[in-house]
Parts: C-alpha cells; sequence; structure tokens
C-alpha cells in the first residue's frame, strides 16, 4: 500500500508541475480588447466627460464577461481548462469591478467628488492590475504600473492627461499582447 500511495504522491507532483510549467499565458484577444475600451474610455474623460459613466457602466461588464469568455475558449483550445484557474481569474477581476462599483457608489452618496472619482478609479485599477500581474498573469504587472505612474500624472496635469495615460495604457496592453502571442521557445 506504500508503494501505491508513493506512486500517487508522485504522479500528483508531476502533474502539478506539467501544469504550472505549460499553462498558457492570457490571449492575446484580451489585451486587445482593454487597450480599445481603454484608449476610448480615456480619452472621454478629456473630450467627452458626461459620457464617461455611461460608457464604462456598459464596457467595463461587458469587457469582464468577453475577458472570462475568452480566456475559457483559449484555456479549453489549449487542454489547460482548469477550474481553479478560472476561478481565480474570475474572483479576482470581479472583485476589481466591485471596488469599483463601489467607489462609483461614494461618488453617488457624496463621499467623493466627481473630478476625483475617475482618478480614484485608475487607482483601484493600478492595484487590480498590479496584483495580477504578481499572481495571475505576469504582463499585467507592468500595464498596473503603468496604471500607477497614470494616476500620478492625471492628479498633476489638467491638459489631456486622461488621453495621454490611455494612449500610453493602450500601447502598453497591446505590447503585451504581442509579446504573450509570440510561440514560446523551450527551456533546456
Amino acid at each position: 500500500m506504500d508503494q501505491l500511495e508513493h506512486l500517487a504522491g508522485d504522479l500528483r507532483f508531476v502533474r502539478g508541475a506539467l501544469d504550472t510549467s505549460t499553462r498558457g499565458a492570457s490571449p492575446s484577444t484580451l489585451y486587445f480588447l482593454w487597450a480599445a475600451i481603454v484608449l476610448i474610455g480615456f480619452a472621454l474623460v478629456d473630450f467627452q466627460s458626461s459620457w464617461v459613466l455611461r460608457y464604462w457602466a456598459v464596457a467595463g461588464p461587458a469587457g469582464f464577461f468577453a475577458s472570462a469568455y475568452l480566456g475559457w475558449r483559449h484555456a479549453r483550445r489549449l487542454g489547460q481548462a482548469s477550474a481553479s484557474d478560472g476561478r481565480r481569474h474570475v474572483l479576482h477581476w470581479g472583485a476589481v469591478l466591485s471596488a469599483v462599483a463601489l467607489a462609483v457608489l461614494l461618488h453617488a452618496r457624496g463621499g467623493v467628488p466627481s473630478e476625483q472619482l475617475h482618478a480614484v478609479i485608475l487607482l483601484v485599477l493600478a492595484l487590480g492590475y498590479v496584483t495580477a500581474g504578481l499572481h495571475l498573469d505576469r504582463p499585467l504587472l507592468w500595464v498596473g504600473l503603468l496604471m500607477g505612474a497614470g494616476f500620478v500624472l492625471v492628479t498633476l496635469v489638467s491638459s489631456y492627461a486622461w488621453t495621454a495615460v490611455g494612449i500610453a495604457l493602450a500601447v502598453g496592453l497591446t505590447v503585451a499582447g504581442i509579446r504573450e502571442g509570440r510561440p514560446r521557445e523551450a527551456t533546456t
């Protein structure tokens, strides 16, 4: 019996090693999707601020569900569909989306002035992307740090800062998407 338990333990170890070593990155389409969403949404702050809340009320949740679907489809195509990985991503991004919704609620109750609400949301997103980069998908770390720098920029600069940050983030997400789309070289 001890030999069977030892063999089962060895197989669990090998399975875990294979799962972590061959796990596919997020699909490039996710990066491209969010690059477009962010570019439009951030530019709206500078050019049509009355549309910002409505845009994000639709684009945020729609992007979340589209991302969940695209990630699930990508994992299945690679043969690496892991319920725990999918759940971890959905819970992480669902928590970020909830924190953004709570910031909007805080604004609606008079707790955050409208001119500061966007910056607070950007700060929440920066934290969400950095933690996702640390725990889920490494390229998001750099996007999160870029968002943090963008937060500093939009709090210090008033003219077209949101558009500049949106462009920088769209470029960063696009570069990350292109890099993630490249085939990985096998390491020996």
